[in-house]
Protein backbone atom coordinates (compact mmCIF):
# COMPACT_ATOMS: atom_id res chain seq x y z
CA UNK A 1 0.00 0.00 0.00
CA UNK A 2 1.71 3.47 -1.20
CA UNK A 3 1.94 6.69 1.03
CA UNK A 4 -1.57 8.22 -0.64
CA UNK A 5 -3.58 4.53 -0.19
CA UNK A 6 -2.29 4.61 3.50
CA UNK A 7 -3.56 8.28 4.20
CA UNK A 8 -6.76 7.45 2.35
CA UNK A 9 -7.59 4.81 4.90
CA UNK A 10 -6.57 6.07 7.52
CA UNK A 11 -9.60 6.55 9.80
CA UNK A 12 -8.17 9.82 11.97
CA UNK A 13 -7.34 11.47 9.04
CA UNK A 14 -10.67 10.79 7.12
CA UNK A 15 -12.66 12.48 10.94
CA UNK A 16 -10.24 15.14 10.81
CA UNK A 17 -11.02 16.14 7.30
CA UNK A 18 -14.86 15.78 7.55
CA UNK A 19 -14.76 18.42 10.95
CA UNK A 20 -12.09 20.37 9.42
CA UNK A 21 -14.43 20.74 6.36
CA UNK A 22 -17.09 22.36 8.68
CA UNK A 23 -15.06 24.01 10.65
CA UNK A 24 -12.66 25.84 8.03
CA UNK A 25 -15.73 26.90 6.37
CA UNK A 26 -17.05 28.10 9.76
CA UNK A 27 -13.96 29.99 10.41
CA UNK A 28 -13.81 31.64 6.87
CA UNK A 29 -17.39 32.96 8.03
CA UNK A 30 -15.95 34.74 11.35
CA UNK A 31 -12.56 36.00 9.03
CA UNK A 32 -15.33 37.52 6.92
CA UNK A 33 -17.70 38.08 9.91
CA UNK A 34 -14.81 39.59 12.08
CA UNK A 35 -13.06 41.99 9.32
CA UNK A 36 -16.93 43.81 9.01
CA UNK A 37 -17.44 43.56 13.21
CA UNK A 38 -14.33 45.38 13.32
CA UNK A 39 -15.54 48.19 10.98
CA UNK A 40 -19.07 48.55 12.89
CA UNK A 41 -18.20 47.88 16.52
CA UNK A 42 -15.83 50.14 18.82
CA UNK A 43 -12.90 48.65 20.70
CA UNK A 44 -14.62 49.26 23.43
CA UNK A 45 -17.43 47.00 22.96
CA UNK A 46 -15.26 43.83 21.23
CA UNK A 47 -13.75 43.98 24.60
CA UNK A 48 -17.47 43.73 26.00
CA UNK A 49 -17.81 40.57 23.68
CA UNK A 50 -14.71 39.49 25.10
CA UNK A 51 -15.94 39.33 28.73
CA UNK A 52 -18.69 37.83 27.71
CA UNK A 53 -17.16 35.07 25.99
CA UNK A 54 -14.80 34.56 28.87
CA UNK A 55 -17.46 34.29 31.60
CA UNK A 56 -20.09 32.47 28.95
CA UNK A 57 -17.08 29.63 29.23
CA UNK A 58 -16.92 29.81 32.75
CA UNK A 59 -20.35 29.09 33.21
CA UNK A 60 -20.66 26.03 30.84
CA UNK A 61 -17.58 24.57 31.77
CA UNK A 62 -18.43 24.50 35.87
CA UNK A 63 -22.39 23.94 34.93
CA UNK A 64 -21.93 20.13 34.29
CA UNK A 65 -19.34 19.25 37.01
CA UNK A 66 -17.14 18.17 33.76
CA UNK A 67 -18.97 14.86 33.86
CA UNK A 68 -20.09 15.89 29.93
CA UNK A 69 -15.96 14.90 29.43
CA UNK A 70 -16.58 11.21 30.75
CA UNK A 71 -19.26 10.53 27.83
CA UNK A 72 -16.95 9.47 24.95
CA UNK A 73 -15.23 7.31 27.84
CA UNK A 74 -17.54 4.96 28.87
CA UNK A 75 -17.68 1.49 27.48
CA UNK A 76 -20.88 1.35 27.54
CA UNK A 77 -23.72 3.66 25.47
CA UNK A 78 -26.42 3.62 27.98
CA UNK A 79 -24.38 4.37 30.94
CA UNK A 80 -22.89 7.34 29.03
CA UNK A 81 -26.23 8.26 28.53
CA UNK A 82 -26.87 8.44 32.01
CA UNK A 83 -24.37 10.84 32.64
CA UNK A 84 -25.81 13.32 29.88
CA UNK A 85 -29.05 13.28 31.53
CA UNK A 86 -27.38 14.19 35.37
CA UNK A 87 -25.21 16.35 33.23
CA UNK A 88 -28.20 18.24 32.12
CA UNK A 89 -29.62 17.96 35.64
CA UNK A 90 -26.27 19.43 37.20
CA UNK A 91 -26.19 21.84 34.69
CA UNK A 92 -29.86 23.23 35.66
CA UNK A 93 -29.60 23.21 39.46
CA UNK A 94 -26.28 25.63 38.78
CA UNK A 95 -27.96 27.44 35.95
CA UNK A 96 -31.06 28.68 38.37
CA UNK A 97 -28.94 29.24 41.20
CA UNK A 98 -27.19 31.76 38.99
CA UNK A 99 -30.20 33.59 38.25
CA UNK A 100 -31.37 33.48 42.04
CA UNK A 101 -27.97 35.48 42.66
CA UNK A 102 -28.11 37.59 40.13
CA UNK A 103 -31.57 38.36 40.44
CA UNK A 104 -30.68 39.21 44.33
CA UNK A 105 -27.81 41.05 43.11
CA UNK A 106 -30.47 43.40 40.39
CA UNK A 107 -32.58 44.28 43.56
CA UNK A 108 -30.21 44.81 46.23
CA UNK A 109 -27.22 46.69 43.79
CA UNK A 110 -28.80 49.70 41.44
CA UNK A 111 -27.85 48.53 38.22
CA UNK A 112 -28.13 49.92 34.72
CA UNK A 113 -30.24 48.20 31.80
CA UNK A 114 -27.71 47.09 30.07
CA UNK A 115 -26.06 45.31 32.93
CA UNK A 116 -29.39 43.24 33.38
CA UNK A 117 -29.51 42.37 29.58
CA UNK A 118 -25.88 41.42 29.99
CA UNK A 119 -27.21 39.22 32.77
CA UNK A 120 -29.92 37.48 31.20
CA UNK A 121 -28.06 36.58 27.74
CA UNK A 122 -24.65 35.12 29.45
CA UNK A 123 -26.91 33.07 31.70
CA UNK A 124 -28.73 32.10 28.46
CA UNK A 125 -25.86 31.89 26.01
CA UNK A 126 -24.55 29.41 29.26
CA UNK A 127 -27.38 26.87 28.94
CA UNK A 128 -27.27 26.47 25.27
CA UNK A 129 -23.51 25.99 25.16
CA UNK A 130 -23.92 23.13 28.06
CA UNK A 131 -26.35 21.53 25.42
CA UNK A 132 -23.47 22.20 22.62
CA UNK A 133 -20.39 20.70 24.74
CA UNK A 134 -22.48 17.45 25.95
CA UNK A 135 -24.01 16.55 22.29
CA UNK A 136 -20.38 17.53 21.40
CA UNK A 137 -19.24 14.93 23.49
CA UNK A 138 -22.16 12.89 22.71
CA UNK A 139 -21.18 12.84 18.78
CA UNK A 140 -17.53 11.99 19.65
CA UNK A 141 -18.60 9.13 21.46
CA UNK A 142 -20.64 8.27 18.21
CA UNK A 143 -18.05 8.99 15.69
CA UNK A 144 -20.54 11.95 14.10
CA UNK A 145 -17.99 14.27 13.14
CA UNK A 146 -20.60 15.19 10.56
CA UNK A 147 -22.79 16.47 13.11
CA UNK A 148 -20.39 18.42 15.16
CA UNK A 149 -19.02 20.30 11.27
CA UNK A 150 -22.56 21.28 10.75
CA UNK A 151 -23.30 22.78 14.19
CA UNK A 152 -19.92 24.80 14.17
CA UNK A 153 -21.21 26.50 10.58
CA UNK A 154 -24.51 26.65 12.06
CA UNK A 155 -23.29 29.06 14.91
CA UNK A 156 -21.37 31.03 13.14
CA UNK A 157 -23.28 31.52 10.16
CA UNK A 158 -26.13 32.78 12.23
CA UNK A 159 -24.49 34.23 15.19
CA UNK A 160 -22.05 36.50 12.80
CA UNK A 161 -24.62 37.20 10.24
CA UNK A 162 -26.88 38.67 13.47
CA UNK A 163 -23.92 40.46 15.16
CA UNK A 164 -23.32 42.07 11.73
CA UNK A 165 -26.72 43.16 11.28
CA UNK A 166 -27.43 44.26 14.82
CA UNK A 167 -24.36 46.39 14.69
CA UNK A 168 -25.81 48.12 11.52
CA UNK A 169 -29.04 48.53 13.37
CA UNK A 170 -26.68 50.36 15.95
CA UNK A 171 -27.43 48.12 18.75
CA UNK A 172 -23.66 48.38 20.52
CA UNK A 173 -22.86 46.16 22.48
CA UNK A 174 -25.98 44.03 23.46
CA UNK A 175 -26.11 43.58 19.26
CA UNK A 176 -22.94 41.29 19.46
CA UNK A 177 -23.74 39.92 22.62
CA UNK A 178 -27.50 39.18 21.39
CA UNK A 179 -26.44 37.59 17.58
CA UNK A 180 -24.20 35.19 19.47
CA UNK A 181 -27.07 34.28 21.92
CA UNK A 182 -29.30 33.55 19.03
CA UNK A 183 -26.63 31.36 17.09
CA UNK A 184 -25.97 29.23 20.17
CA UNK A 185 -30.05 28.72 20.05
CA UNK A 186 -30.10 28.23 16.11
CA UNK A 187 -26.55 25.57 16.90
CA UNK A 188 -27.98 23.77 19.43
CA UNK A 189 -31.25 22.86 17.88
CA UNK A 190 -29.96 19.47 16.74
CA UNK A 191 -28.08 18.26 20.04
CA UNK A 192 -31.23 18.91 21.73
CA UNK A 193 -33.80 17.32 19.68
CA UNK A 194 -31.25 14.02 19.70
CA UNK A 195 -31.41 14.44 22.88
CA UNK A 196 -35.34 14.52 23.52
CA UNK A 197 -35.15 11.32 20.87
CA UNK A 198 -32.87 9.15 22.40
CA UNK A 199 -34.99 10.15 25.44
CA UNK A 200 -38.17 8.59 24.33
CA UNK A 201 -37.00 5.60 22.56
CA UNK A 202 -34.06 4.80 23.12
CA UNK A 203 -33.18 5.04 26.82
CA UNK A 204 -36.33 5.96 28.58
CA UNK A 205 -35.55 3.96 31.94
CA UNK A 206 -33.60 5.64 34.42
CA UNK A 207 -31.68 4.54 37.27
CA UNK A 208 -30.82 6.21 40.37
CA UNK A 209 -28.94 3.25 41.81
CA UNK A 210 -26.95 2.52 38.80
CA UNK A 211 -26.29 6.49 38.07
CA UNK A 212 -25.13 6.51 41.90
CA UNK A 213 -22.24 3.71 40.53
CA UNK A 214 -21.51 5.65 37.87
CA UNK A 215 -20.73 9.02 39.47
CA UNK A 216 -18.55 7.47 42.00
CA UNK A 217 -16.44 5.63 38.62
CA UNK A 218 -16.07 8.95 37.95
CA UNK A 219 -15.53 10.80 40.39
CA UNK A 220 -12.26 12.61 39.14
CA UNK A 221 -14.12 14.30 36.97
CA UNK A 222 -16.09 16.59 39.42
CA UNK A 223 -13.35 16.41 41.68
CA UNK A 224 -10.16 16.53 39.81
CA UNK A 225 -10.40 18.03 35.82
CA UNK A 226 -13.62 19.90 37.68
CA UNK A 227 -10.87 22.41 39.58
CA UNK A 228 -8.42 22.27 36.56
CA UNK A 229 -11.09 23.55 34.09
CA UNK A 230 -12.22 25.96 36.69
CA UNK A 231 -8.67 27.20 36.84
CA UNK A 232 -7.91 27.66 33.06
CA UNK A 233 -11.45 29.45 32.37
CA UNK A 234 -11.61 31.27 35.38
CA UNK A 235 -8.03 32.52 34.93
CA UNK A 236 -9.48 34.05 31.15
CA UNK A 237 -12.38 35.72 33.16
CA UNK A 238 -10.38 36.88 35.43
CA UNK A 239 -8.05 38.06 33.00
CA UNK A 240 -10.63 40.02 31.22
CA UNK A 241 -11.35 41.78 34.18
CA UNK A 242 -8.05 42.60 35.23
CA UNK A 243 -6.59 44.18 32.19
CA UNK A 244 -10.12 46.57 31.86
CA UNK A 245 -9.39 47.17 35.41
CA UNK A 246 -5.57 48.23 35.20
CA UNK A 247 -5.88 49.75 31.85
CA UNK A 248 -9.06 50.47 30.35
CA UNK A 249 -11.73 48.56 28.43
CA UNK A 250 -10.23 49.36 24.86
CA UNK A 251 -6.96 48.01 25.60
CA UNK A 252 -8.70 44.98 26.58
CA UNK A 253 -10.60 45.41 22.98
CA UNK A 254 -7.39 45.46 21.02
CA UNK A 255 -6.22 42.41 23.10
CA UNK A 256 -9.09 40.20 23.07
CA UNK A 257 -9.03 40.91 18.88
CA UNK A 258 -6.02 39.92 18.82
CA UNK A 259 -6.31 36.66 20.30
CA UNK A 260 -9.56 36.06 18.36
CA UNK A 261 -7.16 36.27 15.32
CA UNK A 262 -4.25 34.28 16.70
CA UNK A 263 -6.34 31.14 17.94
CA UNK A 264 -8.36 30.75 14.93
CA UNK A 265 -6.30 28.15 13.59
CA UNK A 266 -6.69 26.57 16.53
CA UNK A 267 -10.93 26.09 16.22
CA UNK A 268 -9.48 25.29 11.95
CA UNK A 269 -7.11 22.62 12.97
CA UNK A 270 -6.50 21.89 16.50
CA UNK A 271 -9.94 21.81 18.00
CA UNK A 272 -11.19 18.98 15.16
CA UNK A 273 -7.80 17.08 15.53
CA UNK A 274 -8.42 16.76 19.71
CA UNK A 275 -11.76 15.53 19.09
CA UNK A 276 -10.89 13.07 16.86
CA UNK A 277 -7.48 12.39 19.00
CA UNK A 278 -10.20 12.02 22.07
CA UNK A 279 -12.15 9.49 20.38
CA UNK A 280 -8.90 7.54 19.32
CA UNK A 281 -6.92 7.79 22.34
CA UNK A 282 -10.34 5.92 24.67
CA UNK A 283 -9.72 2.90 22.09
CA UNK A 284 -6.65 2.81 22.52
CA UNK A 285 -6.36 3.02 26.26
CA UNK A 286 -9.56 0.24 26.37
CA UNK A 287 -7.74 -2.07 24.26
CA UNK A 288 -4.22 -1.46 26.19
CA UNK A 289 -2.33 -0.29 22.81
CA UNK A 290 0.74 2.17 23.75
CA UNK A 291 -0.55 6.30 23.02
CA UNK A 292 2.88 7.18 22.91
CA UNK A 293 3.71 6.78 19.28
CA UNK A 294 0.67 8.74 18.63
CA UNK A 295 1.14 11.03 20.76
CA UNK A 296 4.94 11.43 19.53
CA UNK A 297 3.58 11.98 15.62
CA UNK A 298 1.12 14.59 16.73
CA UNK A 299 3.15 16.83 18.21
CA UNK A 300 5.97 16.57 15.62
CA UNK A 301 3.24 17.44 12.78
CA UNK A 302 1.70 20.21 14.42
CA UNK A 303 4.79 21.67 15.47
CA UNK A 304 5.83 21.75 11.38
CA UNK A 305 2.68 23.02 9.97
CA UNK A 306 2.66 26.15 12.59
CA UNK A 307 5.93 27.52 12.82
CA UNK A 308 6.03 29.39 8.72
CA UNK A 309 2.04 31.11 9.61
CA UNK A 310 3.38 32.07 13.48
CA UNK A 311 6.73 33.50 12.14
CA UNK A 312 4.86 35.19 9.86
CA UNK A 313 2.74 37.12 11.78
CA UNK A 314 5.48 37.78 14.41
CA UNK A 315 7.11 39.63 11.57
CA UNK A 316 4.66 40.80 9.79
CA UNK A 317 1.86 41.10 12.21
CA UNK A 318 1.02 44.97 12.16
CA UNK A 319 0.95 45.33 9.18
CA UNK A 320 -0.53 42.45 8.23
CA UNK A 321 -3.63 43.66 10.80
CA UNK A 322 -3.79 47.30 9.14
CA UNK A 323 -4.12 45.64 6.12
CA UNK A 324 -7.29 43.36 6.70
CA UNK A 325 -8.74 45.03 9.60
CA UNK A 326 -7.78 48.75 8.67
CA UNK A 327 -5.02 51.20 10.76
CA UNK A 328 -7.81 51.37 13.43
CA UNK A 329 -6.68 47.61 14.72
CA UNK A 330 -2.97 48.13 14.54
CA UNK A 331 -2.27 47.89 17.99
CA UNK A 332 -4.28 44.59 17.44
CA UNK A 333 -1.42 43.64 15.22
CA UNK A 334 1.55 44.63 17.33
CA UNK A 335 -0.52 42.40 19.83
CA UNK A 336 -0.17 39.93 17.74
CA UNK A 337 3.44 39.68 16.95
CA UNK A 338 4.83 39.44 20.70
CA UNK A 339 2.16 36.76 21.22
CA UNK A 340 2.58 34.75 18.40
CA UNK A 341 4.85 32.25 19.23
CA UNK A 342 2.96 31.94 22.62
CA UNK A 343 -0.35 30.90 20.82
CA UNK A 344 1.73 28.91 18.29
CA UNK A 345 2.76 26.31 21.39
CA UNK A 346 -0.36 26.82 23.07
CA UNK A 347 -1.45 25.34 18.48
CA UNK A 348 0.77 22.38 19.13
CA UNK A 349 -0.17 20.90 22.51
CA UNK A 350 -3.59 21.91 22.93
CA UNK A 351 -5.26 18.85 20.32
CA UNK A 352 -3.81 16.78 23.33
CA UNK A 353 -5.77 18.35 26.07
CA UNK A 354 -8.05 15.15 26.33
CA UNK A 355 -5.13 13.09 27.43
CA UNK A 356 -4.98 13.43 31.18
CA UNK A 357 -8.71 12.50 31.13
CA UNK A 358 -7.62 9.12 29.26
CA UNK A 359 -4.48 8.58 31.15
CA UNK A 360 -6.42 9.10 34.31
CA UNK A 361 -3.31 11.37 35.12
CA UNK A 362 -6.10 14.17 35.81
CA UNK A 363 -4.65 15.03 39.01
CA UNK A 364 -1.14 15.35 38.00
CA UNK A 365 -2.02 18.38 35.20
CA UNK A 366 -4.03 19.93 37.59
CA UNK A 367 -1.00 20.99 39.41
CA UNK A 368 0.70 21.67 35.53
CA UNK A 369 -2.05 23.86 34.82
CA UNK A 370 -1.04 26.04 38.16
CA UNK A 371 1.81 26.99 36.43
CA UNK A 372 0.45 28.66 33.58
CA UNK A 373 -2.27 29.49 35.19
CA UNK A 374 -0.45 31.66 37.58
CA UNK A 375 2.35 32.94 35.02
CA UNK A 376 -0.75 34.92 33.08
CA UNK A 377 -2.66 35.85 36.76
CA UNK A 378 0.73 37.17 38.25
CA UNK A 379 1.73 39.26 35.04
CA UNK A 380 -1.39 40.73 34.22
CA UNK A 381 -2.99 40.80 37.84
CA UNK A 382 0.13 41.41 40.04
CA UNK A 383 2.63 43.35 38.06
CA UNK A 384 0.90 46.36 36.79
CA UNK A 385 0.36 47.29 40.61
CA UNK A 386 4.56 47.09 40.43
CA UNK A 387 5.64 48.40 36.75
CA UNK A 388 2.34 51.08 36.65
CA UNK A 389 -0.90 50.78 34.07
CA UNK A 390 0.51 53.04 31.33
CA UNK A 391 0.31 51.77 27.24
CA UNK A 392 4.14 51.30 27.80
CA UNK A 393 3.70 49.15 31.09
CA UNK A 394 1.09 46.85 29.46
CA UNK A 395 3.18 45.75 26.35
CA UNK A 396 6.16 45.13 29.66
CA UNK A 397 3.98 43.32 30.80
CA UNK A 398 1.97 41.20 27.78
CA UNK A 399 5.97 40.82 26.55
CA UNK A 400 6.86 38.79 29.97
CA UNK A 401 3.39 37.08 29.88
CA UNK A 402 4.28 36.17 26.15
CA UNK A 403 7.84 34.55 26.79
CA UNK A 404 6.59 32.73 30.31
CA UNK A 405 4.20 30.93 28.33
CA UNK A 406 5.76 29.64 25.53
CA UNK A 407 8.52 27.94 28.25
CA UNK A 408 5.32 26.57 30.31
CA UNK A 409 4.18 25.46 26.70
CA UNK A 410 7.38 23.43 26.13
CA UNK A 411 7.30 21.93 29.47
CA UNK A 412 3.48 20.73 29.24
CA UNK A 413 4.19 18.98 25.59
CA UNK A 414 7.21 17.15 27.55
CA UNK A 415 4.78 15.85 30.10
CA UNK A 416 2.38 15.10 27.70
CA UNK A 417 5.31 12.39 26.40
CA UNK A 418 6.06 11.20 29.39
CA UNK A 419 3.01 10.42 30.68
CA UNK A 420 1.66 8.79 27.59
CA UNK A 421 5.18 6.72 27.60
CA UNK A 422 4.05 5.56 31.67
CA UNK A 423 0.01 4.42 30.08
CA UNK A 424 -2.88 4.97 32.24
CA UNK A 425 -2.60 4.93 35.43
CA UNK A 426 -3.28 1.89 37.45
CA UNK A 427 -3.49 -0.16 34.31
CA UNK A 428 -2.30 -3.61 34.51
CA UNK A 429 0.58 -4.22 31.59
CA UNK A 430 1.41 -7.54 30.65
Amino acid sequence: MNLKERLLSSEILRSVLVLMTGTVLAQLISYVAIMVISWIYSKEEVGDLGIYMRTVSFIAAVGTLRFEASLPLGKHEGHSFLLYKLSLRIASIILAACAFGGLLYFLLQPTGVDDIWFGVITLASGFFVVFINLGTNWSIRNKEFKKISRQRVVNSFSGNGLRIVFGLMGMGSIGLLLGTLIGYVVSSSWYIRDFLRLDRATYPKYSKKKQRVLVRDNREFPLVNLPHVTLDVGRDMIIAYFISYHFSQEIFGVYYHAMMILAAPLSIIGVSIGQVLFNRFSELANTGKPLLPLVRKTLLILLAISVVPFASIFFFGEEIFTFIFTAKWADSGYYSEIMAFWLMMLFVVSPLSSLPLVLRRQKEFFFISFIGSGIQLTGFGILPFVLGNSAWDWVQILWFVAMAQIGYFSFVGFMYLFYAKKGVKGAVTN
